[in-house]
């Protein structure tokens, strides 16, 4: 999973076997480790949930965010490239959610693509000239 903080906003990017992953366990975490101690890492969690709306709590180092169910199985099973939300943190902020396919990039290493989805623009006619 990619992961892209800019102010507050989160993006979040997966790969074909991450969504195959989500689809199948409701739930796919990531995690920068500073150090041996569960307590010394940062952790990302997409998860799906049986409410109707987003949310996302941060605690200890780990910042969840809720997808309903719904929308998180349309996700997972169409050609739905993504979904976004803006979730009011209750403390007078807001939080923007972007969760996205990861395509092929097309200047990228075959190590950086593995498992990508395809990319649309690789498709049409001329996209080797860009």
């Amino acid at each position: 999973m990619k992961i892209r903080i800019t102010g507050n906003n989160i993006r979040l990017r997966l790969k074909q076997p991450e969504v195959s992953r989500f689809q199948k366990n409701g739930i796919i975490s990531e995690a920068l480790e500073f150090g041996t101690d569960e307590k010394d890492q940062l952790t990302f969690t997409l998860q799906q949930s049986d409410a109707d709306d987003f949310s996302i709590s941060f605690f200890s180092n780990h910042t969840a965010i809720y997808v309903p169910a719904k929308l998180a199985g349309e996700w997972t099973t169409t050609d739905l490239v993504g979904f976004d939300a803006t979730i009011d943190t209750g403390k007078k902020r807001t939080v923007s959610i972007l969760v996205e396919k990861d395509f092929v990039c097309m200047d990228g290493s075959e190590e950086d693509n593995e498992g990508s989805y395809p990319n649309p623009l690789m498709n049409s006619k001329g996209a080797e000239s860009l």
